[in-house]
C-alpha cells in the first residue's frame, strides 16, 4: 500500500469497500446472517454496529466539529504509514474497547421477514460511507493530513487517518463476522 494519502484517493477506496463487501454480504443466507452466536455479536449486529458507527465518524468533519479540530492543533507532519496506523488501531481494538452506544441492539432470529430485514440492515451498511465522503468534500487534502481530532485508543489523529479508520474498523468486524459466518466477508482489499 502505497503512503500517498488523498482524499480521492481515500474516497474511491471507501466506496469500493462498501460496494465488494456488500456484495459479498448478500450472498448468505439469512440463517447464517442473523443466528446468534455464543458470545459476542451475530453477523447481523456487527453490520449494525459497522453502519451506526460510520455515520457517527461522519461527525468528525461537520462543521460542529471545526473548534475540536483547532483544539488539537496541526500535525508535525509525519504520520506513519497507513500499513502501520492500521495495524495499532486494529492491536488497540484488540485490547478490548466498550461500544457503548455503538452496540446495537439483539437481532430478533425469528423475525417475520429475515430476507427483507437482511436486505434491509444491508442496504444501510452500504450507504452508511455516504454522509462522511460528503463532509470530506469540505476539506482539501492539505488540511486532512495536517489537521488532527482525538482517538481514544490512539490519541492525535490527523484527519486523513481518521477517514482510513471507517475502512479499518469495518475490516475488523468482518473478520470477526467472518468467522460467525464460515466464510470470508472481507472483499479483496486494497489493503
Amino acid at each position: 500500500m502505497s503512503n500517498l494519502r488523498t482524499k480521492e484517493r481515500f474516497l474511491k477506496e471507501l466506496e469500493i469497500f462498501h460496494e465488494k463487501s456488500y456484495a459479498i454480504a448478500t450472498k448468505l443466507d439469512a440463517n447464517t446472517f442473523f443466528a446468534r452466536p455464543e458470545a459476542g455479536w451475530s453477523v447481523a449486529e456487527n453490520y449494525i454496529h459497522m453502519a451506526k458507527v460510520l455515520r457517527s465518524m461522519a461527525l468528525i468533519f461537520a462543521p460542529i466539529s471545526v473548534p475540536l479540530i483547532a483544539l488539537m492543533g496541526k500535525s508535525n507532519g509525519n504520520p506513519p504509514s497507513l500499513e502501520q496506523f492500521m495495524k495499532d488501531y486494529h492491536s488497540g481494538l484488540e485490547k478490548g474497547f466498550h461500544s457503548g452506544p455503538f452496540a446495537p441492539a439483539r437481532e430478533n432470529p425469528n423475525i417475520k421477514d429475515p430476507v427483507q430485514r437482511q436486505n434491509e440492515i444491508l442496504q444501510e451498511w452500504r450507504d452508511s460511507f455516504k454522509p462522511m465522503a460528503a463532509r470530506l468534500e469540505g476539506f482539501t487534502d492539505d488540511e486532512l493530513m495536517k489537521k488532527q481530532f482525538y482517538h481514544p485508543i490512539l490519541g492525535k489523529v490527523i484527519l486523513m487517518d481518521m477517514a482510513y479508520m471507517a475502512i479499518f474498523h469495518s475490516m475488523h468486524h468482518l473478520k470477526k463476522a467472518s468467522r460467525k459466518a464460515g466464510t470470508n466477508l472481507l472483499p479483496p482489499s486494497l489493503f
